[in-house]
C-alpha cells in the first residue's frame, strides 16, 4: 500500500535528522541520499514534515501516527488518502473528516475540547515576547508557510513584472518587491542577480537607514549582505563598508555585490563579538569616531522567523535568550566607539523577545545614547517574519 511506504519514509527522515540541524538542509541532503524520490514524492514528504514541525509542540503523550495525522488536520485545508490511511490506524474520538473544512480557530479548539492539544504549551519562551504584540495572531501565523518574497532593483521593477507575466508566474507585487508561493523555485524564470531573496519585513528595514549623501556607514554584523545590497540601492552615494566574523560569507557577499552591479567601499573580516586585533578595511586600520552611522543587524534567537523553519518551535531552549542577549551586548560595547559623537546606531534583530529588543535599548541608552525611533516590523499578518528595528543617537 502506498500509505504504509509513504509513512515509513517519513519514520526514516525524522528518526535519522539530527535536532540541532536546519531541517532545510537535512531534507535536501535526504533526497540527494535517496534519488528515487521523484519531486512530487519530495513535495509531499517536506510538506507534511513541515506541517509535524508546526504543531509538534500542541501534542503531549501521543503515537508518532497521531501527531502526523493531527498536524495534518490542523493545517491541510481538504485530507488526502495519506491523511485517510493514518485515520484508519490510529484511535481518533473525533469525526475529523466531516471536521476539515473548519477554521484553524475551529479545529484547535475541537481538538482541545477533546484533551488532544494544549494550546498554551505553544511557542518556547511565550512569557518574554514582547507585549506590544498581538499574540494570538502571532501564534497562528505559525501554522502557515510564509509567503516568498524577493526585492529588484528599482528600475528593473517593470522588466521583472513583465518576465514573470509571460510565464504566467502567479505573484503579487509592491513596489519593487515581489510575493510568491512558498514553493517557487523563481532561479527557473529570472536570471541570476535580476533579484534578490530578502523577507518583506527585512525589506522594510531600509526605512530605518536614512544616511546622507558621502557619509560612512559600517554593517557590523553583513552576513552574506542583504540589507546592505539594498541601503546601497537606496544610497549609492554613501561609502558602506562590511564586516562579519565569517569570512566564507563574505566572500559570498562579494559575489552578490558584483552580481548586482553594486561596490561596497570595504568588506573585511572581524569578530564584532571579541574584538580580536584592529578593524581594518582595505589594509588601513579604522579609528575611533570614524563612522556617521553603523548598522547591528545582530545575532538573535530568530524568533521572529520561525515560521520559515518552524523545526525551532521544537528544538529553542529558553536558557539561549540570555545567551543571545549577552553577545548582543558585547557587540554594541565593541562597535560604538567607531560611531561619530551625534551619529547614528541602527539596531535590528528577527526576534520577538524583549530581553534582545526593547530590554537591549535600555542598555545602549546607558552607553550614552538616546532612542530616536524604536518598531516592530509586523509579518505575521502579511505571511512574513517579525522584525525588530531601533535607530539611537550617539550624545
Amino acid at each position: 500500500m502506498r500509505e504504509i511506504i509513504q509513512l515509513d519514509i517519513i519514520k526514516e527522515l525524522l528518526t535519522s535528522y539530527p535536532d540541532d540541524a536546519p531541517l532545510h538542509h537535512f531534507t535536501k541532503e535526504f533526497y540527494r541520499k535517496h534519488r528515487q524520490l521523484g519531486s512530487r514524492d519530495r513535495r509531499f514528504y517536506s510538506d507534511t514534515i513541515y506541517k509535524y514541525f508546526r504543531c509538534k509542540t500542541l501534542f503531549s503523550k501521543l503515537s508518532f501516527e497521531e501527531k502526523l495525522c493531527y498536524s495534518g488536520f490542523i493545517t491541510s485545508t481538504e485530507p488526502i488518502n495519506f491523511h485517510r490511511f493514518l485515520l484508519s490506524i490510529i484511535n481518533c474520538p473525533l469525526d475529523l473528516i466531516n471536521s476539515w473544512a473548519l477554521s484553524i480557530d475551529e479545529k484547535l479548539s475541537l481538538l482541545e475540547s477533546a484533551g488532544i492539544i494544549s494550546w498554551a504549551s505553544y511557542f518556547p519562551g511565550k512569557s518574554f515576547v514582547d507585549r506590544d504584540l498581538d499574540m494570538n495572531t502571532f501564534l497562528m501565523s505559525h501554522l502557515h508557510q510564509p509567503a516568498f518574497y524577493i526585492r529588484v532593483s528599482k528600475s528593473e521593477t517593470a522588466t521583472i513584472a513583465k518576465i514573470l507575466n509571460e510565464q504566467a508566474v502567479k505573484f503579487t507585487q509592491s513596489k519593487n518587491t515581489f510575493a510568491f508561493e512558498a514553493a517557487l523555485d523563481i532561479s527557473k524564470y529570472l536570471p541570476e542577480g535580476s533579484y534578490e531573496v530578502q523577507d518583506l519585513s527585512s525589506q522594510a528595514t531600509v526605512a530605518l537607514m536614512n544616511p546622507a549623501p558621502g557619509a560612512s556607514v559600517w554593517d557590523c554584523c553583513s552576513g552574506a549582505g542583504g540589507k546592505s545590497m539594498m541601503l546601497l540601492d537606496a544610497h549609492p552615494n554613501i561609502q558602506l563598508f562590511c564586516s562579519d566574523k565569517r569570512n566564507t560569507i563574505l566572500e559570498n557577499l562579494k559575489v552578490r555585490l558584483q552580481h548586482a552591479g553594486l561596490k561596497a567601499a570595504g568588506v573585511s573580516e572581524f569578530d564584532a563579538v571579541n574584538k580580536s586585533g584592529d578593524l581594518k578595511f582595505n589594509q588601513k586600520i579604522i579609528p575611533e569616531g570614524f563612522f556617521d552611522m553603523i548598522i547591528a543587524d545582530v545575532p538573535c534567537t530568530g524568533s521572529g522567523t520561525w515560521g520559515r523553519t518552524p523545526e525551532r518551535l521544537y528544538q529553542f531552549k529558553e536558557e539561549e535568550i540570555k545567551v543571545y542577549a549577552a553577545l548582543q551586548k558585547s557587540i554594541i560595547r565593541n562597535i560604538i566607539p567607531y560611531l561619530k559623537p551625534n551619529g547614528q546606531l541602527v539596531y535590528i534583530t528577527c526576534s520577538v523577545y524583549a530581553t534582545e529588543n526593547t530590554d537591549q535599548l535600555n542598555e545602549i541608552e546607558k552607553l550614552g545614547f538616546k532612542i530616536v525611533s524604536k518598531q516592530y516590523f509586523i509579518g505575521y499578518d502579511k505571511q512574513a517574519d517579525t522584525l525588530f528595528g531601533a535607530v539611537l543617537q550617539k550624545i
